[in-house]
């Protein structure tokens, strides 16, 4: 590589947090809150990669470029002789991809030196599609997608692939869904959160606010925080987030909880805002039948807001609030361990008070911005220099 030139980096997302009409989910939190707003200095430069154009025209040979927060992001040109023309006159230097939700770019991409970055976010065996599967109300639409996941076999084989991840418990179903060796090496980089030095968790003063933090649909059940809320009527619930996909769908199932008082669906929320509604509540409810680690549940304990959840990612609900225990299918049976869990916490200040506390101290030594800077630099240094 040439004295002073930067690293260039393409990064595989499918969304960027809204921009370019992409969705609001934690992958494109980490990519536009993180990665592209973080990662770039006098060493690398970030492009965002998106897949395809959605014009399938001979009259569209060029990509679809757009500027977000000074980064640019591309649709590339949708069919694969355009596109592997464009990517050859790029030359991206390196691929970090969070998890891999599609494969137009590196199916695309003719130099087999090139290689990728793997930043195990959420995988999903057939099994965790099971047990998604067991959601009736309305099902999850299945993206599982072999041809992607034999790619990074493909690639991992011929030595291209550096897996790094989010979560030590993630790292077995990340090795069956793309059949990697046991011996594969897997990098522990945690994801990073903001946060607030200003914030003091022992002289705020919060609220007897719950909240629910995520997008709106069939996987998160978000049906069961407005159960919780009819069945906690001293407590006012918020639930922070929207519809994307199947929008009618989830609006449907949503539609017959819009008249209880205590019950406030706020949308999508962002920035300042939200912080708000994390500094104030006192509990994150989560009621997924399936989630990695979350990045809400880090962005709650940022700012003192205690667990409950049916899920225990590395342990962080069981730690740092109530874990209820499985809840699969639709979860109506099961509104009342929620419920049981929230009374404990909020009748008993001091213990939700150090818990509380303890989660703040987690996510700073382990979760700060400096240190995912640092890290994923280096990997993409030294991966580069490979």
């Amino acid at each position: 590589m040439a004295a002073n030139k930067k690293i260039k980096v393409g990064l595989l997302v499918d969304e960027f947090f809204g921009a370019a009409g992409t969705g609001y989910g934690g992958y494109g939190i980490l990519a536009r809150n993180y990665i592209a707003k973080y990662i770039p200095n006098e060493e690398i430069q970030i492009d965002v990669l998106l897949g395809k154009r959605r014009i399938r025209t001979i009259f569209f040979p060029t990509c679809k470029k757009y500027k977000v927060d000074n980064v640019n992001v591309y649709r590339l040109p949708y069919f694969s002789l355009f596109a592997k023309w464009w990517l050859k006159k790029q030359n991206y230097d390196i691929y970090l991809s969070i998890e891999l939700t599609y494969d137009y770019v590196l199916k695309n991409e003719t130099d087999i030196n090139k290689r990728l970055i793997l930043w195990i976010q959420d995988p999903r065996p057939k099994y965790e599609w099971d047990e998604i599967n067991t959601v009736k109300l309305f099902p999850e639409s299945c993206y599982y997608n072999q041809r992607i996941y034999d790619l990074v076999h493909k690639w991992n084989k011929q030595g291209r692939v550096k897996f790094i991840s989010q979560g030590h418990f993630l790292n077995q179903k990340a090795h069956d869904l793309y059949q990697l060796p046991q011996s594969t090496s897997v990098q522990y980089l945690p994801n990073p959160v903001d946060i607030d030095d200003s914030f003091d968790i022992k002289t705020f003063h919060k609220k007897d606010n719950i909240i629910f933090l995520g997008r709106i649909e069939s996987v998160k059940r978000g049906w069961l925080f407005c159960e919780i809320a009819s069945s906690l009527p001293e407590y006012n619930f918020y639930m922070l987030g929207q519809t994307f996909r199947e929008k009618e769908k989830n609006s449907a199932a949503m539609e017959k909880y819009t008249n209880i008082p205590n019950l406030h669906f706020a949308g999508h929320v962002d920035g300042k805002i939200k912080e708000t509604y994390l500094k104030e509540a006192k509990i994150l409810v989560n009621t997924s039948i399936h989630e990695a680690l979350p990045v809400s549940f880090l962005e709650a304990l940022a700012y003192g807001t205690v667990l409950v959840s049916n899920r225990n990612p590395e342990n962080l609900t069981s730690q740092f609030g109530v874990w209820v225990g499985e809840v699969l299918g639709d979860g109506f049976d099961y509104v009342e361990l929620y419920v049981k869990a929230i009374i404990e916490l909020m009748g008993n200040d001091q213990k939700r008070r150090q818990l509380a506390e303890n989660g703040l101290n987690y996510v700073k030594e382990v979760h700060n911005v400096s240190r995912f800077v640092h890290d994923m630099r280096d990997v993409i240094i030294k991966e580069t220099k490979k």
